[in-house]
């Protein structure tokens, strides 16, 4: 089978292989596409001091609130929450302009407070959410303090790793960080996805509140066929486990026949084939190669149930990519390939993040795509229905087998029998 490849960069500065080396960690990827350029000396420092800063602050701002909200809707989705505090921004006249009229570092500074107490809203519920399963009957008051109690136990000073272990109901370790950060460092920019067109679009209008650019870009980053197709991906694993073992592959074929098969296929590129050469996004493979590194260390264990439901993913990839399909009246195997849905749904599920939280970690790290989408936008007078990337920033081809390694390592395994049982090695 040839492959392929799909990629991508940051403003011409880094490629995906900077993150997958560990060269290009978030904050550097953040700095570099807000800025166009690599950080100088000290700069990098005070940036991520810039945004503790910011996060500490919304986190003593929102926890109130949000328990209040939380007790009287207790299985509230963290986007729900996340509208309701920007409605109390809206409500307290909290709220400022995208314009070309208002200072950069001025409009920046905006961007990030407003995105990362949409952030801190949004693990914090997520974690309250999980309080109230334990004990329905517990107060407001009680989900504050418990809340702040477990804030205490995680260490400062990195509000990634806050946000992971709110979403893990426990402090991470390494290994979780770093597989975790990878994912969402990756999905930090993708060129114009449909979210990054919404916050565009609003800039180009001059939204009178940068509160509801972030609000429409959750939401557009929820739909089906955005990153909200994760969601789907689970409703049919969870059709699928009850379904009888023997009939699970009928079902996954018959889904795929119909062009419906959750997390497969690409609206943008020819993921789909009857011969041997394929187009693959090789997002979901990125976040997979550090996932398996951690199982066969030893470093990460999967529960009996996760791995059930995780082997049901394999065995869908194994019929949908690796084996193809073949539809009434036409010749060959259509081969689909996964996206990167498919990878991001396995990491969080094997780490077990909650299925109603698992487009929240790429609201986190996407927000910071939208601000670069805005502070570009407003240099243009007015927005295209098309945007090509400029000459400048597109990245000359490599020739460093760095992700194409990655994708065949990955694809080997999970064609091969019980890929999420640890390697000897």
């Amino acid at each position: 089978m040839e492959l392929d490849i799909r990629s991508f960069a940051i403003r011409g500065c880094l490629l995906e292989e900077d993150i997958v080396t560990g060269s290009a960690d978030a904050i550097r990827v953040i700095f570099v596409g807000l800025f166009g350029r690599f950080a100088q000396a000290g700069e990098r420092r005070l940036f991520s001091f810039l945004l503790v800063q910011e996060f500490n602050l919304a986190m003593e701002r929102v926890l109130s609130p949000v328990a209040n909200f939380m007790k009287a809707f207790p299985d509230a989705a963290a986007d729900a929450s996340i509208q309701y505090m920007a409605s109390i921004r809206k409500a307290t006249r909290d709220m400022r302009a995208v314009n070309r009229s208002r200072p950069a570092a001025d409009l920046l500074r905006d961007l990030i407070r407003i995105h990362l107490e949409n952030t801190a809203v949004a693990a914090c519920s997520s974690y309250m959410r999980f309080l109230l399963r334990c004990q329905p009957h517990k107060s407001a008051g009680a989900l504050v303090r418990e809340t702040k109690r477990f804030l205490k136990s995680v260490p400062h000073g990195d509000p990634f790793r806050i946000i992971f272990s709110l979403l893990l109901r426990r402090n991470v370790n390494r290994a979780e960080a770093d597989i975790l950060e990878n994912l969402g460092t990756i999905q930090i920019h993708h060129g114009s996805a449909g979210s990054n067109m919404v916050a565009r679009y609003f800039a180009s209008l001059h939204t009178r509140s940068a509160s509801d650019l972030f609000v429409a870009g959750q939401m557009a980053l929820d739909c089906a066929r955005h990153f909200g197709a994760i969601t789907e991906l689970t409703e049919f694993i969870t059709q699928l486990e009850a379904a009888l073992p023997d009939h699970r592959d009928e079902l996954i074929r018959e889904r795929a026949v119909q062009g419906r098969l959750p997390t497969f296929g690409h609206p943008e590129i020819a993921a789909a084939a009857r011969t041997n050469r394929i187009e693959i996004d090789p997002r979901a493979a990125i976040y997979l190669y550090p996932l398996f590194e951690s199982l066969d260390s030893g470093k990460l264990s999967v529960s009996e149930t996760r791995m059930e439901r995780v082997a049901i993913a394999q065995r869908m990839y194994q019929i949908a990519f690796f084996e193809g399909i073949e539809k009434p009246g036409r010749s060959g195997r259509l081969r689909i390939a996964p996206n990167t849905d498919f990878g991001s749904w396995i990491v969080q599920e094997v780490l077990g993040i909650d299925e109603m939280d698992r487009t929240l970690l790429s609201y986190v790290f996407r927000g910071f795509g939208w601000m670069m989408d805005v502070r570009e936008q407003l240099q243009q007078p007015i927005i295209r229905p098309v945007i090509p990337p400029d000459p400048s920033i597109v990245p000359a081809s490599v020739s460093e087998r760095i992700i194409p390694n990655v994708v065949v390592s990955v694809h080997n395994r999970l064609c091969a029998p019980d890929a999420f049982a640890a390697a000897r090695i």
